[in-house]
């Protein structure tokens, strides 16, 4: 949400009730430590956005460094729709404008790989910041200055750590997503609608632990494959050198 599901809310302008609460539900970034809201956006939310959101997640979490390359364009684009969804308010032909900046974007962060990382991951530590903020400090109003430290945080990191932020903004991404999207799935079995909403409300914590479970998982399954991989190819050149 991460981002992610903030940006594919925003640009499904042809489904209006569920990207009308979505985007009416998520503009701040510590909504994980609003269940209350997020709950009622989630139960809006239609069940195959959410299998998508439960496929993609998790695809994300098991295998975002291997991928990345199409997650950063991909993410370009749904920021490009976002953006043309805004700017369809005002200029109209809302699915022409909206699919036109989006690939646009998608284009630009093809060449521009750094660049577009150090942005998502920015937008990950504000995602990790305001959350943060949120649930210990004792100005939760304030929850915009945890984003923005750890906006300036990851973003400057991806320059210096760029494998690590990479693997960490698709870990916390997708996470985000596959819970959102699990929980949305089970808010549409009425058998387990009340208890899922009622467990969520009444601990706050518990939707953040969730995630981070979830990206904790995927951190380390993706870094011990970075790690076997780079063994791989010192053991490859180690054996053409020889």
């Amino acid at each position: 949400m991460t981002p992610f599901t903030l940006l594919l809310a925003q640009g499904q302008a042809g489904a209006a009730n569920p990207v009308n609460t979505l985007t009416d539900a998520f503009p701040r970034m510590d909504m994980l430590n609003r269940p209350d809201e997020l709950l009622q956006a989630l139960g809006n939310l239609h069940i195959v956005w959410a299998s998508v959101f439960v496929v993609v997640g998790a695809l994300c979490v098991l295998n975002g460094y291997r991928w990345h390359k199409g997650v950063v364009v991909i993410c370009a684009f749904l920021c490009g729709l976002g953006l043309g969804h805004l700017l369809s308010k005002q200029m109209g032909e809302s699915r022409i404008v909206m699919g036109a900046i989006g690939l646009l974007f998608a284009v630009i962060a093809t060449p521009l790989l750094r660049i577009s990382v150090a942005i998502f991951g920015g937008l990950t530590g504000a995602f990790i910041g305001a959350n943060a903020w949120t649930a210990f400090s004792d100005v939760p109003e304030a929850h915009l200055a945890g984003a923005g430290m750890g906006f300036i945080a990851l973003g400057l990191a991806a320059f210096i750590m760029f494998k690590f932020v990479i693997v960490l903004f698709t870990s916390i991404g997708g996470a985000a997503m596959a819970v959102l999207g699990t929980i949305t799935l089970l808010l549409h079995v009425p058998a387990w609608e009340t208890s899922v909403k009622d467990s969520l409300a009444s601990n706050q914590l518990l939707l953040p632990l969730l995630v981070a479970v979830a990206a904790v998982t995927g951190f380390v399954v993706q870094h011990n494959e970075i790690r076997k991989h780079d063994a791989k190819s010192k053991g490859k050149a180690k054996a053409e050198s020889g």
